[in-house]
């Protein structure tokens, strides 16, 4: 439990310092993005607006109970009147879709917002830190403690989001963000998810592959440096061990004899082996001479002296008897029961049998 708790300490450090590097490294833009359509979530539905200069006009509303001809007719109206590029479209909720709560931080913990804020957020909402999507706006130093912070934090569901995202898009809109601002307090706005391209995370991404390749290229130098004081090490002692690797080479040599003779004797059982083995042909020629003409094969397999034959014959049994009198064949017996196909006269047979005498087999009669 210890060993864990601090390893997502120090996760969660890591990752802070790696954004908060990455966001110093970020070239800052020099105003906020504006939006030129904006989709305003209410109880009712979607107020969509759009924006030319410093007037706003709605130019429509998305129920929530709105029926597809109506959500094909809005769409069009969209289409014409309001600008569909997800660079200046944005998404925002209202009071009924977040929980907001102001809450106290030291001053001197300023620069680490975010880090306390993931600490508490689970006193802060009242579902799951998983299922969560914040923002927090920094209000100023509190009134009866100016060494505390206000700290303005919106927080709503994911299901939330994805149901608002959800029905934006179903009239032709990608938002680039999802805020929260009481209308008409645009300057109030804080942000609740970003949907286009970070900028910041995209530096911290390179940053973290940067540095991974850092620590690996340091590896490999620590390594590298290891391995050659080991070789040193090896060198140094390259003296003390001739005399052992002398007598290491004659031992070797008695072994390689020993495995040589091993593998003399393994070449003359071989020999022997094969010598003892009957030649095909004259396995097949001796099969062809036992069998009688009412018989046929349809396969033959020859393991070693191991023979099976599979084929017909209107009289299956006397087969045994022909192979048992053949000079050439013993231990003959089926190895499966013999079958006669309805409407046929010959029976189908399988007979396993063990070939006698070896290379001199073809000298028998």
């Amino acid at each position: 439990m210890t060993e864990n708790a601090s390893t997502n300490a120090i996760g969660r450090i890591y990752s802070w310092w790696l954004h908060e590097l990455s966001k110093a490294l970020t070239p800052q833009r020099s105003h906020a993005r504006r939006w030129r359509t904006l989709l305003r979530h209410t109880p009712e539905g979607i107020e969509i607006s759009t924006r030319a200069g410093r007037s706003s006009k709605v130019i429509g509303m998305l129920k929530q109970d709105a029926a597809p001809e109506q959500i094909a007719a809005l769409k069009r109206t969209v289409a014409k009147k309001a600008s569909r590029n997800s660079k200046h479209v944005l998404l925002r909720l209202s009071a009924s879709d977040v929980g907001e709560r102001t809450i106290q931080i030291p001053e001197a913990a300023s620069d680490v917002i975010e880090p306390v804020l993931e600490n508490q957020m689970e006193r802060i909402v009242p579902w799951s830190l998983a299922d969560t999507h914040y923002g927090y706006r920094i209000v100023g130093p509190n009134a009866a403690s100016p060494d505390q912070l206000d700290i303005h934090v919106v927080a709503t569901t994911r299901s939330k989001l994805e149901s608002a995202l959800q029905r934006a898009q179903s009239v032709g809109l990608a938002p680039y963000a999802i805020d929260f601002a009481p209308q008409p307090e645009e300057k109030s706005a804080i942000k609740l998810m970003s949907l286009g391209a970070d900028p910041v995370k995209k530096t911290e991404q390179a940053l973290h592959v940067f540095l991974a390749v850092i620590l690996a290229f340091s590896v490999t130098v620590c390594g590298f440096g290891l391995y050659h004081m080991w070789d040193q090490q090896e060198q140094s002692d390259d003296l003390e061990t001739k005399i052992a690797t002398a007598k290491s080479r004659v031992e070797q040599v008695k072994r390689l004899n020993q495995e040589n003779f091993q593998l003399r004797q393994q070449r003359e059982r071989l020999v022997r082996r094969k010598r003892e083995e009957p030649p095909m042909m004259v396995l097949i020629e001796a099969l062809s001479r036992a069998l009688p003409d009412s018989a046929y094969l349809t396969e033959l397999e020859i393991h070693g002296r191991d023979t099976l034959i599979i084929g017909k014959s209107d009289d299956p049994t006397t087969l045994i008897t022909e192979l048992e009198n053949s000079a050439q064949f013993e231990d003959v017996h089926f190895s499966a029961p013999t079958t006669r196909a309805v409407g046929e006269t010959a029976g189908t047979f399988a007979i396993i049998s063990r070939a006698q005498g070896g290379a001199d087999m073809e000298k028998q009669p």
